[in-house]
């Protein structure tokens, strides 16, 4: 309801603006007319008329019109007639007409607009075009009438699962406004969060992946016997799992052939000690250096701290690094190792080791198809919470009726519902460890039912967000050429306005080869 009070009074705000608008370019009243003789003589009668001649269509314009004085328009009218000539692109001293190349389409909106006070889009027109034209005469975009308004947060929002994926600076220009150094800092947080902004940005990007991509397998290669600050077992472990050849223990325990190698093996017992050797553990402090100047370089540079931290990326860079300096701390609170094994900390120190595989999902920052799947699943909680609550319907059902079907059979694996429950959801998956199974023909019957009624399950839920993922992930491609498209035009409509010359020797030499 208050969402649409605030709308209802911003619609009342515009309407009366307009209508103040519309006041102040009202027409004269019947009866009070203000015909003047219009004369080729432009520039005589220039404080009352003035001709314009825009892309080839001829404009008389009435200075008493005219008072808004953000507006081009003003200007000319205000101006003498050199600063008219430094203003325009060409005058006709025949006709006394001042001549603007521009698109006669979309000027014709703009001369009503300064009529009857009341501006409207053209339709079929590309509104970034739009946008540039409205700019040119110094019109605000939010002069438009309220049936044409650019649907600029509409497109924000209907955008939003492609949005994430790319940097858009107008999003934190208000952020930074009215910070310390803002100019600055808007440039840095730009280097850092737009990869495309610059080679040093790119560079970085790929400095930051690289320290991902290493610490992650760090990580993993730290898991092997091999790569443990003791090595000395390893031979022994691979041994006991039939992952080497039964002569590599002999050679770590002597060669006797006498021995067979489940003797060797009947008191061994490999505990691993969770200790990488060296050459590991050093890139793991370079790592977590890197991850650590990083969020702090983050943190300081964006003005809003509080937002800062509840973002999400933000949180998966914190909880990369806070685990390892968890870690650190444990013996100032008196978690010394040999009281590991008796306090129970060892549990939590395996945790926190677990919680470092977040930093995988940091590659969301640089990866565009990772963010559009974060921002699909986000916008699919319907779906997701529809294919829960069928799942957990299905499987309470079918493994309730299991139980009572297979419960009174010898060495049954459905002795309890809970057993029940753990079969119904690897059936209903579709996933199949064959580590319990029916010996009944109606349990047989029901096992089927169970994996079809997950098939159907799974397909309706899991094709609309594959559906949503398809769209976005295109929308996503829209808006970077777009973007690409409008990066091009800025480039191209700065060339011109600084050389405005190079337009002008372009079109004579048009005119020229046409002549020839």
């Amino acid at each position: 309801m208050r969402l649409k009070r605030i709308q209802a009074e911003e619609n009342a705000a515009s309407q009366a603006a307009s209508m103040e608008r519309r006041v102040a370019f009202r027409p004269p009243p019947i009866g009070e007319s203000r015909t003047t003789t219009i004369t080729h003589d432009s520039g005589t009668n220039a404080d009352t008329y003035m001709r314009l001649n825009v892309g080839g269509k001829s404009y008389y314009v009435r200075a008493e019109l005219y008072t808004a004085e953000w507006t081009r328009m003003h200007e000319l009218l205000d101006s003498s007639h050199e600063d008219r000539l430094r203003m325009v692109d060409g005058f006709d001293s025949k006709t006394g007409e001042y001549y603007l190349e521009r698109n006669t389409k979309l000027t014709d909106h703009v001369m009503d607009f300064f009529v009857t006070g009341s501006l409207h889009k053209p339709q079929n027109v590309c509104v970034e075009r739009f946008k540039e034209e409205l700019e040119y005469w110094k019109i605000k975009p939010d002069q438009l009438s309220s049936c044409c308004q650019i649907p600029n947060e509409h497109h924000h929002h209907s955008r939003k699962l492609s949005h994430g994926t790319s940097f858009n600076e107008d999003d934190y220009v208000a952020d930074f406004d009215g910070a310390c150094f803002a100019g600055p800092r808007l440039a840095m947080w730009r280097f850092l969060e737009d990869p495309q902004s610059s080679l040093f940005a790119a560079i970085f990007a790929l400095l930051s992946v690289f320290f991902v991509f290493a610490s992650v397998v760090g990580l993993i290669l730290g898991s092997m016997p091999e790569f443990q600050a003791d090595s000395s077992n390893a031979a022994a472990y691979h041994v006991m799992h039939v992952k080497s050849r039964p002569n590599d223990l002999g050679n770590k325990f002597g060669n006797n052939d006498e021995v067979a190698p489940n003797e060797l093996l009947k008191d061994f017992v490999y505990k691993p000690t969770d200790s990488p050797n060296l050459p590991l553990t050093i890139l793991e402090y370079i790592c977590i250096g890197w991850f650590t100047f990083e969020y702090l370089v983050r943190f300081f540079i964006y003005p809003r701290k509080r937002q800062f931290v509840k973002k999400t990326l933000n949180i998966i860079d914190l909880s990369t690094i806070l685990p390892f300096y968890l870690e650190i701390c444990l013996p100032l609170f008196g978690v010394e190792s040999r009281l590991k094994e008796f306090t129970g900390a060892m549990l939590v120190v395996r945790v926190l080791r677990v919680l470092r595989m977040a930093r995988v999902f940091k590659l969301a920052r640089y990866s565009t198809s990772l963010q559009t799947f974060g921002h699909t699943l986000q916008s699919s909680i319907t779906e997701l919470s529809m294919l829960s609550m069928f799942l957990i319907t299905g499987i309470v059902f079918f493994s309730t009726i299991m139980y009572y079907l297979e419960k009174d059979e010898p060495h049954t694996d459905f002795y309890s519902i809970p057993a029940g429950c753990w079969w119904c959801v690897v059936t209903m998956a579709t996933v199949g460890y064959g580590d319990a199974k029916p010996v009944t023909t109606l349990g047989k019957l029901v096992a089927t039912s169970t994996s079809i009624c997950g098939i159907i399950v799974l397909a309706f839920p899991i094709s609309m967000i594959v559906e949503k993922f398809a769209t976005a992930q295109q929308r996503a491609i829209e808006d970077q050429q777009i973007q690409q498209a409008q990066m091009s035009a800025v480039a191209n409509n700065a060339l011109l306005r600084r050389f405005p010359t190079r337009r002008k020797v372009r079109r004579n030499t048009t005119v020229s080869v046409n002549n020839i």
